[in-house]
């Protein structure tokens, strides 16, 4: 079995659980994760990844630094260069840079994945985050260079094609999901008739503050509503005011493990995630929790932003406000707290939408294919004189 490097610089957030959930799936390629530093809380991935350092002290943050504008680590790079690797999937534009020098140094294919990051971003906005320099600079080697970037929305690709990424080589790869340990358990009486859930990290661009606004409107109406926040983040603290300051019944309950996130969103009447996009480019790449919701019979409630609308069939799976508009966000929550029959409709097809498009079992074969178009394409000659002309 041929093995691929699974390239994240931090290894691995406990946000991205997507990129476990796409690895776990493979059947003819071996998986071996490696980045620059290990998260500070992190996922349980089963292995120990290849890191350029095992440890987040002040040197080690100065050597992945270091790294990413020089791709010096030749200890690192002896430990990769031991597993015979066929193939690189980095994710997130930010981390093309020392993806670019891996791909050059073990002379293997690069695939980078466009999660929403970089790529969403004008020039001056990049210019201003000192971390996002280095892919300034290594941009175009980094074009050149990749056989392919997979995008995870078609609003993702749209944007990476306005940022300069080649056109032939960006393509859509929606991200699969787990439809059986995403199936509802409760019966339908059992399920909480007031709950509307939330499901993020707590920051600017994911809108919870708008949700939290809406549910002032929306307990007016209906007193037995109530919302549940999960997540974390810096935003927490203001959030968890604002809730206090408008008498909102609502319980913040931070991260949770997988199998827990999975039983609130079971008991839950709606899922709401109402992402929004800021002045420097931030926006809801495509949203794998919506996915989720859906496969567990739960309706969901957004605004028309980023690529929101792809995991959604907006009238029929979930309802879509227009950006921002915290009065038609509470009304979608409305309806389906209140009409039994429209909210039992979406549930149905909510459930069968998630498992005709986004099976992972399907998107993992098809995430094969193009690993092995890659490795049969490389020519690495061939990128070493693009890359001279660019």
């Amino acid at each position: 079995m041929e093995r691929v490097i699974v390239f994240a610089e931090r290894v691995l957030p406990s946000t991205q659980t997507f990129i476990p959930a796409q690895v776990d799936q493979l059947n003819n390629f071996d998986p071996v994760y490696s980045g620059l530093l290990p998260a500070g809380k992190t996922l349980e991935i089963g292995q120990v990844p290849i890191l350029l350092r095992s440890n987040r002290s002040p040197l080690s943050r100065l050597l992945r630094e270091l790294y990413r504008w020089s791709g010096i680590g030749p200890r690192y790079h002896a430990e990769l260069e031991r597993i015979k690797a066929k193939l690189i999937h980095a994710h997130f534009a930010e981390g093309g840079p020392p993806a670019l020098f891996l791909s050059k140094k073990l002379n293997l294919p690069l695939i980078l994945h466009l999660h929403g990051g970089a790529e969403l971003m004008t020039d001056a906005n990049l210019r201003s985050k000192w971390f996002e320099w280095s892919f300034l600079v290594y941009r175009r080697s980094l074009w050149a260079r990749a056989s392919a970037f997979l995008c995870v929305s078609e609003y993702t690709k749209q944007r990476a094609l306005q940022a300069g990424f080649p056109a032939d080589k960006v393509h859509v790869h929606f991200t699969g999901l787990d439809c059986e340990a995403f199936s509802p358990k409760l019966p339908i009486e059992e399920k909480d008739p007031g709950l509307i859930l939330y499901v993020g990290r707590l920051i600017a661009y994911k809108g919870c503050d708008y949700l939290i606004r809406a549910m002032q409107i929306v307990q007016q109406e209906h007193p037995g509503a109530h919302l549940v926040v999960i997540g974390d983040g810096k935003e927490r603290s203001d959030l968890e005011e604002l809730a206090r300051s408008l008498g909102i019944r609502c319980d913040f309950l931070g991260e949770l493990k997988p199998a827990e996130l999975r039983c609130w969103l079971d008991k839950a009447r709606v899922f709401c995630g109402p992402s929004v996009a800021l002045d420097d480019g931030q926006s809801e790449a495509f949203g794998i929790v919506f996915l989720e919701a859906q496969a567990m019979g739960v309706p969901v409630v957004s605004f028309r932003h980023g690529g929101i609308p792809e995991t959604m069939c907006d009238g029929v799976t979930g309802l879509l406000a227009e950006e921002r508009d915290i009065e038609g966000l509470a009304e979608r929550l409305l309806k389906y707290l209140s009409d039994d029959s429209f909210w039992g409709q979406s549930r149905t097809e909510g459930m069968r939408w998630v498992r005709c498009n986004f099976d992972q079992s399907v998107q993992a074969a098809k995430l094969e294919a193009i690993y092995s178009r890659a490795i049969t394409d490389f020519r690495p000659e061939t990128f070493e004189q693009s890359m001279r002309g660019s």
